[in-house]
């Protein structure tokens, strides 16, 4: 139960959050002009692939992050159900 407690109490760090966060919103305004300049040899389509298939990546980790960080929300195929509140309850 020692475990349970520590997953449900310690979850992943603010700073890590708000890290992931910030290059998430700012990735694609920092680095179109490099993407527009440096493609600007190849394909005019890859300026704005390249882009988007960043930006997708980032919020698909994003995503992945919150949806393996509580367990015991019941909200993804692969949590445990289980009533958190009762069990910590009878732990302490």
């Amino acid at each position: 139960f020692d475990n349970m407690k520590i997953i449900h109490n310690y979850r992943t760090p603010i700073t890590l959050r708000m890290y992931s966060k910030f290059f998430i919103y700012i990735f694609p305004v920092v680095y179109g002009p490099y993407f527009a300049s440096t493609f600007h040899d190849y394909s005019a389509a890859l300026e704005y692939v390249m882009p988007v298939l960043y930006s997708f990546i980032l919020v698909s980790l994003d995503n992945i992050q919150d949806h393996l960080e509580n367990p015991y929300d019941e909200v993804g195929e692969d949590d445990i159900s289980i009533n958190a509140d009762q069990t910590l309850r009878l732990i302490d």
